[in-house]
């Protein structure tokens, strides 16, 4: 039987464990909260590490978010200034 090896986290030496995290962007006038994004944890302190893979597929996510929400914006003048926050799940 092989022992699968702990992974210690750099910031406090705690477990690393598989769990999810959230990830928040604030680009201009839009802030994109990006919910149950799959991480490694640190079970002591919570800093979360996501593959390079898993960062590409969030970044292109929260590109597409942004272009739907400026160009829903551009057809709606009322809500056009000011800040917008989207929330979403994955």
């Amino acid at each position: 039987m092989l022992k699968e090896k702990v992974r210690r986290c750099p910031e406090c030496k705690g477990i690393i464990k598989t769990g999810h995290t959230e990830m928040v962007y604030e680009l201009k006038d839009i802030k994109i909260t990006v919910k149950n994004v799959s991480a490694n944890v640190c079970s002591k302190c919570g800093q979360a590490f996501i593959t390079g893979r898993i960062a590409e597929e969030v970044n292109r996510l929260v590109n597409r978010i942004c272009e739907d929400v400026h160009s829903f914006v551009k057809t709606q003048p009322e809500i056009g200034k000011g800040h917008k926050e989207v929330a979403i799940a994955v």
